[in-house]
């Protein structure tokens, strides 16, 4: 089942039309993941999807068997028949069953270079649309709420974090000589344990000598987690394509004066934030409201407060300051919150020599109204 509802869909086809397309074109590969194929077709991975002004949709899978199993689009074509070349599928349907020699195409902003020069040797008469960051910013604007079955599928993600919270206790009182590569193994064997399909990204196991990093190489270590001072752990999970995304703030041990200001001070920001969401509120205005707190306190936060969860981790909505320089402005549009949307909120204090300490939650806009669903809180040991 494709997760698209059809009123969504059908802005996709009014955007064709007004911009004079023949087709919107979204490929995903290897060497380019993007999304939107499934977002479109249901169909999970490896292929292209064609739209055209009618509404029609025809899928190039590279696995037609997968294809027939999981899309929802009007035909499939099996690519053996163009040589596995989809951009030959393509000129076919041009030519021999449209009767067109002339035509424009829109892709996504992710579409390779590569695969535009091409696609333009093999079909002489073809152009693509100029600006493709409007068909991004099309598909961000229009994953940023999510449907009933996207919901489902995002609080299922974070059921299944909230039940790790709890393993991750567990193994800071029973295993004080464990690793952070024991944890971040811990968390991938409970992931499946509890349903999940796997990790929504690398996770993320800091203990304090190494928490002060935003996103840690290595992703996990095979130091001992449990090391007096600020410590964290970022992880989330994946069910059937959509994710969860939870940071735990932990602290073993006695803390110094400035290590509990640094942990006082990411609760408050959190706090401030949340305390912030509204309906139509700007979300910039929220992000500000947790920055302040921090620079009031003498740290900075080097990120965006949050971003929507969905397909991918880093999903839209974008919980973010207002941009100052001005080919960002140019682009930018204020967001406020809405109905569907599903996001993180975390900020975090940061310091080399005294770790790091990031709160973060995931937040559902349902019937208007703020939910947190997952149960992030700082951890003592």
């Amino acid at each position: 089942m494709r997760p698209i509802t059809e009123e969504k869909f059908e802005s996709i086809v009014e955007f064709i039309k007004e911009k004079k397309l023949d087709v919107l074109m979204i490929t995903d590969y290897e060497d380019s993941r993007n999304v939107n194929l499934q977002y479109l077709s249901g169909h999970p991975t490896d292929a292209t999807i064609l739209i055209n002004s009618s509404g029609e949709t025809i899928l190039i899978p590279w696995d037609v068997p997968l294809a027939e199993k999981h899309s929802e689009v009007d035909e499939i074509i099996n690519p053996a028949n163009f040589s596995f070349n989809p951009s030959l599928a393509i000129k076919d349907l041009f030519e021999n069953r449209w009767k067109k020699s002339s035509i424009t195409i829109g892709v996504h902003s992710m579409t390779t270079y590569g695969l535009i020069v091409k696609m333009k040797a093999i079909m002489t008469g073809i152009k693509f649309f100029e600006e493709p960051i409007q068909i991004t910013q099309l598909f961000e604007k229009l994953r940023s709420t999510k449907t009933e079955l996207e919901i489902k599928r995002l609080l299922k993600a974070a059921q299944i974090g909230n039940r790790i919270i709890d393993d991750i206790k567990d193994f800071c009182i029973n295993n004080p000589d464990g690793t952070e590569k024991d944890l971040s193994f811990l968390v991938r064997k409970k992931i499946g344990d509890y349903g999940g399909d796997d990790v929504a990204f690398e996770p993320l196991v800091a203990n304090s000598s190494r928490a002060h990093e935003i996103h840690q190489h290595p992703f996990a270590s095979d130091q001992r987690f449990g090391l007096p001072g600020l410590a964290l752990i970022d992880f989330g999970a994946k069910f059937q394509g959509y994710n969860s995304d939870i940071t735990i703030p932990i602290t073993f041990g006695k803390l110094s004066d400035e290590q509990n200001k640094m942990r006082e001070l990411a609760i408050k920001s959190y706090e401030a934030a949340i305390e912030m969401i509204d309906m139509d509120v700007p979300l910039w205005k929220i992000h500000d409201t947790a920055e302040t707190v921090l620079r009031k306190g003498g740290y900075l936060m080097p990120y965006s407060l949050g971003h929507g969860l969905g397909l991918t981790v880093h999903d839209s909505p974008f919980v973010t300051r207002k941009p100052t320089d001005e080919h960002s402005k140019k682009h930018w549009k204020e967001e406020t919150i809405q109905d569907g949307m599903v996001f993180t909120i975390e900020p975090g204090a940061y310091k080399q020599g005294l770790g790091g300490q990031r709160l973060e939650n995931d937040v559902l806009i349902r019937n208007d109204k703020v939910e947190i669903i997952t149960k992030s809180e700082p951890l003592n040991f």
